[in-house]
């Protein structure tokens, strides 16, 4: 019961944000657009793997092989955009190839697409959480962010922060083989459900707050 209402708020949120965004991306700064583009993605790819299983095509992980890569490549844009750093630039691309040819490695020798790449999973998050320290310094250090709870990016990286790091744990939980024990912690699951539920509306909020900063200048530009 609790693992149907977890999907269910996960599926709500993520349909909710990305019909938010579709209609927001075109007044939003460069970083948010692409997170706007990072929601959109997602709902995509969560939506074709939902057909895969429903059709009985073939084993939806098929789907996850693919979309990591495409997920953290979105991430990079993003972060790439708000460092404006071409060393930071070159160290968040030079980390996208080496996740795409560790995904290919992966999926050849260790997990097949049959397979949930959890080891990809788990080097992404440690990639994202590693980039989401580094931009937490850049904003301390930076003098163009007077209100940090009212700065999208902030709100966007701390999720970053915050639900990466929980992936971590869920997806290690997962490769130790705990999920097919007698009685796995399948609670787990169900909480990260509800984490990436979580995740993807505070994306909304910190779209939302750039949407109202940057109108905002505009009226007070205009008027």
């Amino acid at each position: 019961m609790f693992f149907e209402f977890a999907h269910i708020i996960y599926y709500i949120s993520l349909a909710g944000v990305c019909i938010f965004c579709f209609f927001c991306i075109q007044k939003v700064s460069s970083p948010f657009v692409w997170i706007c583009g990072l929601v959109i993605a997602t709902s995509l790819s969560e939506s074709i793997a939902k057909s895969v299983v429903f059709f009985h095509l073939f084993s939806n992980n098929v789907i996850y092989h693919f979309f990591t890569p495409v997920e953290y490549g979105i991430y990079v844009v993003i972060f790439s955009k708000i460092f404006e750093s071409r060393r930071i630039t070159r160290l968040l691309y030079g980390s996208w190839v080496l996740l795409v040819v560790t995904e290919i490695i992966n999926s050849i020798f260790f997990q097949p697409l049959h397979y949930t790449n959890t080891n990809i999973m788990i080097f992404e998050s440690v990639l994202l959480v590693f980039f989401s320290l580094l931009l937490f310094l850049h904003i301390k250090d930076s003098l163009k962010y007077d209100d940090l709870l009212h700065e999208g990016i902030f709100w966007f990286n701390s999720a970053v922060l915050i639900y990466y790091s929980f992936n971590i744990l869920v997806w290690g939980f997962h490769s130790f083989k705990i999920y097919n024990l007698n009685n796995p912690p399948v609670i787990i699951y169900k909480v990260n459900l509800l984490f990436s539920a979580l995740l993807y509306l505070v994306y909304g909020y910190a779209v939302y707050l750039n949407y109202i900063s940057k109108n905002h200048k505009k009226m007070f530009v205009h008027g």
